[in-house]
């Protein structure tokens, strides 16, 4: 196991790993630590999310919601419900809309801080014509090309972009042959934010620092 395959497991389950998975950790110092940080980072969650239930809520509860308070015994049940969906979607943001891929490209970008610093002769044709192989129509608009390089991705290979837009760099890792017809998903974890969808041939998955900015890159694309 390699530590990009790691963190992707790290990031869905810090709790829940396999043996091999273990495995890596023992030996692995740097994902060691990795994992170590998103444990803590759950249980600061877990412990954010223990809010004791006020007082009288469940009948106010009702009330918003046109029932009457008198029906005592289902008023927990309700509260309980909606507490629970409450929950479920503040996690929501980050495990259950989170793709294996878009958490694999931030942990890609994050360890290859060289395709930010590293300037490239990349032709000015470049972009287009790897944005027209999946059946995009984006232009030039999206930024300069400083970055290309191929590198692994979700078992298979992706072109690494680096654009340099308007409002700072964004990554594009472009995955014509991916077969997979992938749902259109938002991730967060470290400070970055990644938006995988699926093109008219494979997948893309666009990092930047914030998701407003990832967000833009995205409307751009399919403009």
């Amino acid at each position: 196991m390699n530590c990009i395959d790691f963190r992707r497991l790290v990031l869905v389950d810090p709790r829940g790993l396999s043996e091999d998975a273990r495995g890596h950790a023992a030996e692995c110092a740097a994902c060691r630590e990795t994992l170590e940080k998103q444990r803590e980072a759950d249980d600061r969650l877990f412990d954010a999310m223990q809010v004791p239930v006020p007082d009288g809520l469940a009948d106010r509860i009702l009330v918003a919601h046109g029932k009457p308070p008198a029906r005592r015994r289902f008023a927990w049940a309700i509260a309980a419900t909606l507490f629970l969906t409450a929950g479920v979607g503040l996690l929501g943001r980050r495990y259950l809309s989170a793709d294996p891929l878009g958490a694999e490209a931030i942990e890609h970008v994050a360890h290859e801080p060289q395709s930010f610093s590293t300037v490239q002769v990349v032709a000015n044709d470049f972009l287009p014509a790897a944005l027209a192989e999946q059946g995009f129509k984006a232009t030039l608009a999206l930024g300069k090309v400083s970055y290309e390089r191929i590198c692994p991705m979700d078992g298979r290979t992706a072109r690494h972009v680096v654009v340099r837009t308007a409002d700072g760099p964004v990554t594009l890792f472009l995955m014509p042959g991916d077969p997979s017809r992938r749902q259109r998903t938002v991730t967060e974890t470290g400070g970055m934010a990644a938006v995988t969808v699926a093109a008219a041939k494979g997948s893309v998955a666009i990092v930047a620092i914030s998701l407003a900015q990832a967000l833009r890159v995205e409307k751009a694309l399919f403009a």
